[in-house]
């Protein structure tokens, strides 16, 4: 029996889809202050259950990590929350929204051998909170959970971002100190850092963002000039990125170089990171320590080069050794990653001739 053709809408949740190949690194965790009493370690993976549980904000105020929910998930595959937001006993209750050492210790110790890709913390922090981040950050890399973080900051010169800079290191996959206007509105630097951090996720893990076009941006504040003397170009020698206009006219505003402080492109920091997570040597503890164990880790390391390297193209190549440094200890010795370098420069050569 013929029917009458039409078309059905229907509202469902859908977790959003990170355009980069299936098990590449969306996963943000995300600290900051939340519009919920929920404090427990929770995962969502779409903006609309984010919302529901952390609160949604019509315009930007104290709790910078609701602000923050729409912009990462422009590219998150998942979102883990740590809401250090604190409610008074007062009638009404009064939300204390302001990120201390003792809540990101806290917040920190919940996110300890937690499994995910990349930290955002929905603040402007100090130098010496950044330190303690950075401290941790390094703790966590020496067990094999490898995070990059993407930090926001504004200082008021360059000799305080020569300072800040330095609280920094090689876990860092971008700096922002702009606001974007993001389709026509100018956002906070939280909310624009978010975009970057959105961005990044939806990236393929051996993508560069030098040179590249950031899309839906419409203006920058501050804009940078790089002629000497100027801030832009004290940020471009301390290798913070940093976006500015191509083509006015049709809005075309492109990151300049995301080299960063460690002297190393964004894409090489996160494969570094990508690949470190995948060899999934955990397994073999509690294993004996014999020929056949050390076999079986070589063969999870080859596996890797191969998804990594001939597969995936994500590197040039991996050289490697397994050995036995004890009856208690193995060493998974990578002796050398080799990149490919990212074009900065292009020369281009004419000639006239006049008949």
């Amino acid at each position: 029996m013929a029917t009458e053709p039409k078309v059905v809408v229907r509202q469902q949740a859908v977790t959003t889809q990170n355009e980069s190949v299936p098990g590449q690194a969306g996963r943000i965790a995300i600290i900051g202050a939340f519009d919920s009493e929920v404090t427990a370690l929770t995962a969502v993976n779409n903006s609309r259950s984010a919302h529901t549980i952390f609160g949604t904000m019509a315009t930007e105020g104290n709790f910078k990590g609701t602000d923050a929910i729409d912009n990462l998930f422009v590219g998150a595959s998942e979102l883990l929350v740590v809401n250090i937001t604190t409610w008074s006993d007062a009638t009404p209750p009064v939300a204390s929204t302001t990120i201390t050492a003792e809540k990101l210790a806290a917040a920190l110790a919940k996110l300890e051998n937690e499994e995910f890709d990349m930290l955002f913390i929905a603040d402007d922090l100090t130098d010496a909170l950044q330190t303690t981040v950075t401290t941790w950050l390094d703790t966590e890399f020496a067990k094999k959970y490898c995070h990059g973080q993407v930090v926001q900051m504004s200082r008021a010169n360059a000799s305080a971002y020569t300072t800040s800079v330095a609280t920094v290191n090689d876990n860092v996959y971008y700096i922002n100190t702009q606001q974007l206007n993001i389709n026509g509105t100018l956002q906070s630097l939280n909310r624009s850092t978010a975009y970057i951090a959105g961005i990044i996720a939806g990236m393929d893990v051996n993508k560069s963002l030098t040179a590249k076009v950031i899309p839906n941006v419409s203006a920058v504040s501050p804009e940078y000039l790089t002629a000497s003397g100027e801030l832009g170009a004290t940020l471009l020698s301390l290798n913070i990125p940093f976006i500015a206009c191509r083509n006015r006219n049709n809005n075309i505003y492109y990151c300049v170089n995301s080299q960063l402080p460690d002297g190393l492109d964004l894409y090489i920091n996160r494969v570094r990171d990508y690949v470190i997570n995948r060899i999934a040597v955990e397994t073999f503890l509690g294993e004996i320590n014999n020929d056949v164990t050390l076999e079986g880790i070589r063969n999870i390391v080859d596996s890797v080069i191969h998804e990594c390297v001939d597969l995936l193209g994500l590197l040039d190549s991996i050289e490697y050794t397994v050995e036995e440094a004890s009856s208690t200890c193995v060493n998974v010795i990578i002796e050398k990653m080799v990149f490919d370098g990212v074009i900065t420069e292009i020369d281009i050569y004419y000639s006239i001739e006049v008949q």
